[in-house]
């Protein structure tokens, strides 16, 4: 059953509709809901409808909700603006300067082509921060020779870095946005098809959209009326990495005729709740007013905390948790755990191992991340499937075989000459001829390298310790780490990959194909319906919601982050210390029907054994008025509450002690 605003926001055709939705209104509900509208009236059919998200798994979920709702949902276009980028790119690709099959690379292996066409010596952050750079740039849009603004040295690396990628036939994920907007603004004939083959166009968290993103959105649409976007201004918390919640007032200098339709009814959290962060929102500017509300009942007041230490504070935490757990039964999987950063949890999840208390982390860094096991993981591709240019690319000079740009850029146009994949090109003997007699022998080397393990008839983990052995892979991952730290955990990570293979070779695997197909299962996102206590970051919880909701570090310096604090001042709070405060929004709008939020009043540095320096509570606690919390730090308690703590506590260790 829709309400009334959800209504108005399905049944909307007429012109472009800005749909603003609350928190925990319903906006992936009004958008399937419009999907079957669109198909039951015949304003659409299946196919001529496009719905664009943000993640792989929130548009799985849209996709499995439309199949249910819509006759024929399955042929309705659901994807990530990077896949329909990728679907426009391979529908072009004779219009770009890139040939069909460009391999995909991700951000370690960028990293590693800026670091190549870099001079020597140059170290490893200001590389990333040239990458950092070079992707706001495609974020905007923005080709080199358009660059008026910036450091010399990074527009010319940009330059070489997009030349050396065309050489290469590769691309990395900032393309996928960038060469479909580039196709649409050069070429008026792609422009019309695409606009022709698209009949409703839905965007999902607007919000987050970036300046790329936008321009796309828009040449796909056109002057045409069949645009719906949703969002919420109060929920754009990656301004990190290029979204722009001002493209709200983007769309509406842009579509003179949008319609903006209002989500304010909340079905997730309680009254108290909702006010709270309606009240710590209200204090950034808003291009849109609205305000959400919920006819959930009042609930209970926000709980306040203070403690001495990080350590207490987990300590308290894991107690409170287990109290609830026992006392109350609630489950484990309601309870969830919110924070800044990642490395916050550390303390939190050794009381939660401590005192046997299942959890499930998410947002946290993936085996199949580490750089060590996506080099093993392209040796191992390479064997299965020659044409894998993206493998080829990544392991061909590591370790380090004195095969570097110019041999690959020599290799690449080969075999964008000939027609074939790169390892294949690298074997003919013309390709081969071109290149001085010292190259040509380690190329060969590499090349029967490869094919000497192809062709071995032993189990997937034997072909992997022999080839690993033969590269001298552990000693090198050991002799280019860091610091004797670093050592002993990269190397673990070679060593634990191999045990790992090992295993599926007995249990799983009997050949490489079989190993592959089971590690791209392996590398699935985290599974969130795992039972346990959820431990997440507040970037990672958004679109999720929680009974118990525990937010932990809500102090100056953590949240809001010490970095936004920079150029903050008297005028007002920093565009950074305003999307802390949607984050915290974000934190505790994530809550139905119980939220807690705790400070510390020291925390030591994480890079020195020195206290850094204290803050005290963030600001957005002082934001949250006195009467919707218990122990706001502006609260003065009388001796009677302070007995009445002592004595809740108390009766919680009592009842824990029992329980066990």
């Amino acid at each position: 059953m829709l309400n009334p605003q959800q209504h108005k926001a399905v049944e909307y055709t007429t012109s472009p509709l800005l749909v603003l939705a609350g928190a925990g209104c319903g906006k992936t509900r009004v958008i399937t809901e419009k999907m079957a509208y669109l198909v039951r009236h015949r304003l659409c059919p299946c196919e001529g409808i496009y719905a664009i998200t943000f993640t792989n798994k929130a548009a799985k979920e849209m996709a499995q909700r439309a199949a249910q709702l819509v006759p024929g949902g399955d042929a309705i276009n659901i994807s990530t603006f990077h896949a329909l980028g990728l679907q426009i790119l391979k529908k072009e690709i004779k219009n770009t300067a890139y040939q069909p099959g460009f391999s995909l690379l991700d951000g370690s292996e960028t990293l590693k082509i800026l670091k190549d066409l870099l001079p020597t010596g140059i170290k490893k952050d200001v590389v990333s921060q040239m990458q950092w750079q070079i992707s706001g740039w495609k974020n905007a849009g923005l080709p080199p020779d358009e660059i008026s603004h910036g450091v010399p040295m990074a527009i010319e690396l940009y330059r070489q870095y997009m030349q050396h990628m065309q050489h290469i036939n590769a691309m990395d994920f900032d393309d996928l946005i960038l060469q479909p907007l580039w196709l649409l603004q050069r070429h008026p004939e792609i422009r019309q098809r695409w606009q022709n083959q698209i009949g409703y166009l839905m965007v999902d968290e607007y919000q987050d959209t970036n300046a790329s993103q936008y321009q796309m959105l828009k040449l796909l649409v056109g002057q045409g009326s069949h645009l719906t976007c949703v969002g919420d201004d109060d929920q754009s918390i990656y301004g990190w990495r290029g979204a722009q919640p001002e493209n709200l007032q983007l769309l509406q200098r842009d579509f003179p005729q949008l319609k903006v339709q209002k989500l304010e009814q909340n079905y997730r959290s309680s009254s108290t709740i909702l006010e709270a962060a309606n009240a710590v929102v209200l204090n950034n500017p808003h291009p849109f007013e609205k305000k959400i509300w919920s006819d959930l009942g009042q609930g209970d007041a926000i709980h306040i905390r203070a403690y001495e230490s990080p350590e207490m504070e987990a300590i308290s935490v894991t107690n409170d948790l287990l109290y609830h757990h026992r006392v109350s039964k609630i489950d484990w999987q309601d309870f969830a755990i919110l924070y800044r950063s990642n490395h916050q949890a550390k303390l939190i999840e050794q009381q939660l191992r401590a005192q046997q208390i299942p959890y499930h982390m998410s947002g946290g860094r993936s085996f199949f991340d580490y750089s060590e096991i996506k080099d093993m993981m392209a040796y191992l591709r390479l064997l299965v499937n020659p044409r894998d240019n993206a493998a080829f690319l990544r392991i061909i000079n590591t370790p380090k075989r004195g095969l570097g740009l110019t041999t690959i850029k020599h290799i690449s146009q080969s075999a964008g000459r000939m027609g074939l994949p790169f390892l294949l090109a690298a074997k003919q003997t013309s390709v081969v001829a071109q290149l001085p007699p010292n190259i040509q022998t380690k190329l060969k080397d590499f090349c029967q390298l490869i094919e000497q393990h192809q062709n071995m008839k032993h189990s997937p983990h034997e072909v992997a310790v022999h080839l690993f052995k033969q590269v001298d892979y552990i000693n090198w991952v050991d002799s280019n780490a860091n610091n004797k730290v670093a050592k002993i955990n990269k190397v673990k990570l070679v060593k634990d990959c191999l045990k790992w293979i090992e295993a599926l070779s007995k249990n799983k695997a009997k050949n490489m194909t079989e190993l592959l197909d089971y590690l791209s299962l392996q590398s699935d996102p985290d599974d969130e319906n795992t039972g346990g206590v959820k431990m997440m970051t507040l970037h990672a919880a958004k679109g999720l919601e929680f009974s118990q909701v525990y937010m932990v570090g809500v102090e100056e310096g953590i949240l809001p982050h010490r970095n936004s604090l920079a150029d903050d001042d008297d005028q007002g709070d920093s565009q950074g210390v305003e999307e802390e405060r949607r984050l915290m929004y974000v934190g505790m709008t994530r809550a139905m029907h119980n939220l807690r939020l705790s400070y510390v009043s020291k925390r030591k540095n994480r890079f020195s054994d020195e206290e850094s320096r204290h803050f005290g509570p963030s600001r957005f606690i002082d934001e949250i008025p006195i009467q919707m919390a218990s122990g706001h730090p502006k609260e003065e308690k009388t001796e009677a509450e302070v007995r009445q703590t002592n004595s809740d506590n108390f009766a919680a260790m009592i009842a824990m002690l029992k329980a066990k």
